[in-house]
């Protein structure tokens, strides 16, 4: 059987795509959100659970994992760290699928880069009286921590999650300024919403096309907004493709037997 570490679009494309073939996957994703994302008509079983090392492992000998494929946000550098580990210590391959990066050079609009979450809210903070971030849920707290320093607002755009939407009000974000809806969204969803919430500067992950980075620049560029892009982790020495067709062909090739 596969393992595919899901969660993203690309994920539910590769699951579907092999299951298709007649593969075996099973999908983890960390939330009944994401479950819900994957089509009813998609032969795959799903988990939803979030991993450690000790869970993954045992799921790796409990449903006879003979592959791990990697589908996690660009982000989600944790995860593919333990998963990277478990594959290595059980012997067997492992690949990661990362999206390719979105063009951050857009009209006039001045594009900054920050290498932690901590070092894009203190640029944030310093750029714009009201930060627009796009930077999930999980990351928050910096921002709203030098927000605070400096009374600032804080706008949060993030999945449509009850626990989500917990998370921020629970970092005392108000209901008002959290927008609780999916992406990606268009040039001119993006450039709506930032009027209507007057950003005055926007933080986002470079999540590539796909995740709909480049329209929120062209957005930010449009209205003259600086944008704060939070670089990618690094994932070297990691087994990486930017090509699912590589991803297939490794499934087929040199892993045919996981069926």
């Amino acid at each position: 059987m596969i393992l595919i570490l899901g969660g993203t679009r690309e994920g539910r494309e590769i699951a579907s795509s092999l299951a298709a073939r007649g593969f075996g996957v099973l999908v983890t994703v960390v939330s009944g959100y994401g479950a819900e994302m994957i089509p009813p008509d998609v032969s795959v079983e799903v988990l939803v659970l979030e991993l450690d090392t000790c869970k993954l492992e045992q799921i790796i000998d409990d449903r006879n994992i003979r592959l791990i494929i990697d589908a996690t946000h660009p982000y989600a550098r944790v995860i593919t760290g333990i998963a990277f580990k478990s594959a290595g210590n059980k012997g067997i391959p492992f690949i990661r699928y990362e999206r390719p990066p979105a063009l951050t050079e857009t009209g006039t609009s001045t594009v900054y880069r920050a290498e932690t979450y901590d070092e894009a809210a203190e640029l944030a903070v310093s750029l714009g009286d009201t930060i627009f971030l796009t930077v999930g849920s999980k990351n928050l707290k910096p921002f709203i921590e030098a927000g605070r320093r400096v009374n600032k607002r804080i706008v949060a755009r993030v999945l449509p999650d009850v626990k989500v939407m917990e998370q921020c009000q629970s970092l005392g974000i108000p209901s008002n300024d959290i927008i609780a809806v999916q992406g990606p969204f268009s040039l001119e969803m993006n450039l709506t919403m930032f009027r209507e919430y007057k950003a005055g500067v926007l933080v986002t992950k470079d999540s590539g096309e796909i995740g709909g980075t480049d329209t929120k620049l062209a957005a930010a560029a449009s209205l003259g907004i600086p944008a704060v892009i939070i670089a990618r982790p690094d994932y070297q020495g990691i087994p990486t493709t930017a090509d699912i067709q590589e991803i297939f062909r490794q499934a087929e090739g040199n892993f045919a037997g996981v069926r």
